[in-house]
């Protein structure tokens, strides 16, 4: 035994002084990596909780302007119904002062001798509401309004100085009434103008509190447009923090699975350092070959495990490894390994794979041994039944059993014998069963010719089973009959 050679509780001890060497560092790596998920659940949480409150102010935002858009209808369609309430009662207060101003108007200009003078007051009332009509569609149209104002006011001023006139020329009528009617004579255009001026002039000129109010949501709305430019930029910085926390999360999860890949590797090694060191120990000529075969083949084309088998072959079986090293390198390339095995043992060994010449002369040693026994110890009866017996285990046998092995020294009778009671009773005496018919039975020419025409057609063959077959016997009567057909060939 060489000088370095170290026992398994030595190796074992070994493997263990490694592992806890080893075992800091994985230690730390699991650490390492518990802490790198720790960080990345609390990102998440903390993750979890910022979108949690943007979404409830985004929520509030949106409550917010709903609130403020039902405002802003009820407050429109409260204007609306204003608005209307308030066109209707202009009507009202148009119609009212036509009807107090018109009949003083055609009063006034009433001639039985020129009847026609009546049509100028309702020649006055349609041009003032010509002139309206066209103020309407200038305001809407963004052109200029004064001019048709001046001739609204102008037939309406004319109106009005006629109505009170008629009043202080006529006692009948008075001043009072011709003033009041001149007053309706203004007051239905002005009514009309001033309202429907007011109504159109809102889309082309707003008013103080309208201008002032647009420049509170102008600033409103630059707050809000700043507020959220800060807004966007807070959260371009917090995602690119985010994005660096998470390079940094995956760095260090590489990081940490890289060291236990590492961790892991080590200890592999270590193992198979170990397993390599015994195998050179205990098998060092499959050692060798072991080396041989590794470096023959390309790293990585052939494993551990199988590179062991082969050099294991190769320690055990010189010979046969040389031949399947030759069939190797020269058949087809689909071929199997384990067929070009067979075939490299077939061609050295003449017998199937894993049997050799030794193990078969060892067999027919045994055999003839027990048949040598039980010749010595046995009866005829006892050894024509063991006979047919050793027939079925071993096959047929050429001549009756003559084996190669038949020069070999005989091994003493006396060891086998001792244990033949194991037997049931075989080797208690002749006497110990009576005889079988097929034992003292006369042999008939007839058989015995057909069994030697068996011979002759194919001494390979000719065995007690075959015999047996050919006549339909027993196997006891079919050896008796080949023992007679052996012995007179022997005598030609």
């Amino acid at each position: 035994m060489s000088s370095d050679y170290r026992s398994w509780e030595e190796r074992d001890a070994d493997l263990r002084r490694r592992e806890a060497l080893d075992a800091p560092k994985i230690a730390a790596a699991q650490a390492k990596a518990d802490e790198i998920a720790r960080a990345a659940r609390q990102a998440a949480d903390e993750e979890r909780r910022e979108r949690a409150e943007r979404t409830e102010a985004e929520a509030a935002a949106r409550r917010k302007k709903q609130q403020a858009d039902r405002a802003e209808v009820e407050r429109l369609a409260e204007a609306k119904r204003r608005d209307e309430r308030a066109a209707q009662a202009v009507n009202i207060g148009v119609v009212a002062a036509l009807l107090v101003a018109l009949p003083l108007q055609i009063r006034a200009f009433w001639n039985a001798d020129r009847w026609w003078e009546v049509l100028v007051p309702f020649v006055l009332e349609g041009l003032a509401w010509v002139f309206i009509r066209q103020a309407e569609a200038a305001i809407t149209s963004r052109r200029v309004v004064w001019h048709y104002l001046v001739g609204v006011f102008a037939c309406s001023a004319f109106a009005a100085t006629v109505n009170v006139y008629d009043g202080f020329a006529h006692i009948a009528i008075g001043p009072i009434f011709g003033v009041v009617g001149g007053v309706c004579s203004i007051a239905g255009p002005a009514m009309k103008v001033i309202h429907e001026f007011g109504a159109r002039d809102k889309t082309a000129k707003a008013t103080r509190a309208e201008r002032k109010l647009a420049e509170q949501q102008a600033k409103q709305a630059a707050a809000e447009l700043e507020a959220a430019r800060v807004q966007g930029e807070a959260l371009v910085e917090a995602k690119r923090v985010e994005a660096e926390g998470r390079q940094k999360v995956e760095a260090d999860k590489r990081a940490a699975h890289e060291a236990k890949v590492a961790a892991d590797k080590a200890a592999a090694d270590a193992v198979l350092a170990a397993q390599d060191e015994q195998r050179n120990t205990l098998y060092p000529g499959a050692w060798e070959q072991y080396e041989l075969i590794l470096a023959a083949n390309p790293l990585g084309s052939i494993s551990r495990d199988r590179a062991w088998d082969e050099a294991r072959r190769a320690d055990a079986h010189p010979d046969v490894w040389q031949r399947y090293q030759i069939l190797t390198l020269n058949a087809p390339a689909n071929t199997k390994n384990s067929d070009l095995w067979a075939e490299a043992w077939v061609s050295e060994k003449g017998l199937p794979p894993g049997h050799t010449i030794e193990g078969l002369a060892t067999k027919l040693a045994a055999r003839e041994y027990v048949d040598q026994t039980l010749a010595e110890h046995l009866g005829a009866a006892q050894h024509l039944a063991v006979e047919e017996l050793l027939a079925d285990i071993f096959g047929p046998g050429g001549d009756g059993g003559a084996s190669p092995a038949k020069g070999r020294p005989k091994k003493p009778s006396s060891g086998p014998a001792q244990d033949l009671g194991a037997l049931g009773g075989i080797g208690k005496g002749v006497d110990s069963a009576p005889a079988r018919k097929d034992v003292a039975e006369p042999l008939t020419e007839e058989d015995v010719e057909a069994a030697r025409k068996l011979r002759d057609a194919d001494p390979n063959s000719f065995s007690t089973p075959a015999v047996a077959r050919l006549l339909g016997r027993s196997k006891v009567y079919a050896q008796r009959v080949r023992d007679a057909v052996n012995a007179l060939e022997g005598e030609q």
